[in-house]
C-alpha cells in the first residue's frame, strides 16, 4: 500500500477591521498576492532609496573632495598672484633704476664721447714754452700750402696738439722729419723738424705727448694740418694760448 504526501501551500490574507460611527464593525479582506505585491514594492523601493542614500554620500564624498581641492588651488593661485605682484613691483622698480642708470650712463657717454671728440682736434699749441711764430709761410715742396713757421729755444718740446694715432714718420727734405698725427674726423697734423722723432708709427697719444726735444741744432719747427686730405689754415683751428 503506497502512501503520497502532499505538501501544502500556506496561503494568508489581511484583514481589515472597520468600526464605524453606529457601532457595526465591517471586515475587509486583502489577499496574499496584494500583501506580496504591496512587500515586494515596498522592499525595492527600500532598496532603491538605500542606494540613492548610499550613492549621494559617495557623491557627496566626491563633491567635498573637489571642494577641497578647489581651494587648496585657489589658495596656491592666491599665493601666486601675490608672488607674482611681489615680483612685477620688484621688476618694475628694477627698470626704473636700469632705466636710470642706462640713461645717465648715455649722457656720460655722449659727454665724454664729445669731450674725446674736442680733445682729438689739433687745436693745442704744438710746443711746450714760448716761440716766435711766422704766419702763412710757403714751402715750394708742399706746393705753398698753409704752414706756420715757430722757432723756439733749446729745451722747449714739440708736443702733439690733440689726441691721436701715430700715422707716419718720414725723411722731411725741408726740415729733416716729419711726423704725421691722424685726429679722426678727417684731421691730421703735421709736424717738421730736424730733431729725432721721439715716438713710433702707429703709437697712439694723448693731447700734449713730446714728439721732438727743441735743441741748438733743430729749433724751427714746420706745423701744417689737413682736413679730408686738404690744407687748411692752422690759424683757423689752433688755440695760441694752448
Amino acid at each position: 500500500m503506497s502512501h503520497s504526501a502532499r505538501i501544502g501551500h500556506s496561503k494568508y490574507a489581511v484583514m481589515v477591521v472597520r468600526e464605524q460611527d453606529d457601532g457595526e464593525v465591517t471586515n475587509h479582506y486583502v489577499s496574499g498576492v496584494v500583501v506580496e505585491v504591496i512587500f515586494a514594492a515596498a522592499f525595492l523601493l527600500l532598496t532603491v532609496l538605500v542606494c540613492k542614500i548610499i550613492y549621494d554620500s559617495f557623491t557627496i564624498k566626491d563633491l567635498k573632495a573637489q571642494l577641497i581641492d578647489q581651494m587648496a588651488q585657489v589658495n596656491d593661485l592666491t599665493d601666486e598672484n601675490e608672488s607674482l605682484f611681489l615680483e612685477n613691483e620688484t621688476l618694475t622698480a628694477k627698470v626704473a633704476v636700469l632705466s636710470e642708470t642706462v640713461t645717465t650712463k648715455a649722457a656720460n657717454e655722449d659727454a665724454l664721447s664729445a669731450e674725446e671728440t674736442e680733445n682729438a682736434l689739433p687745436k693745442g699749441f704744438p710746443l711746450s714754452g714760448t716761440a716766435t711764430m711766422e704766419e702763412n709761410a710757403t714751402e715750394g715742396t708742399e706746393n705753398d700750402n698753409p704752414i706756420l713757421k715757430f722757432k723756439a729755444s733749446a729745451g722747449v718740446n714739440v708736443i702733439s696738439s690733440g689726441t691721436g694715432t701715430v700715422l707716419s714718420i718720414e725723411d722731411d727734405a725741408d726740415y729733416g722729419n716729419r711726423i704725421i698725427i691722424d685726429h679722426g674726423n678727417g684731421y691730421r697734423s703735421i709736424y717738421r723738424n730736424a730733431g729725432e722723432a721721439l715716438v713710433k708709427e702707429g703709437e697712439i697719444l694723448g693731447k700734449g705727448y713730446i714728439l721732438f726735444s727743441i735743441g741748438k741744432n733743430n729749433q724751427e719747427l714746420g706745423y701744417q694740418i689737413t682736413y679730408n686730405d686738404e690744407y687748411i689754415d692752422p690759424m683757423t683751428i689752433i688755440n695760441i694760448d694752448g
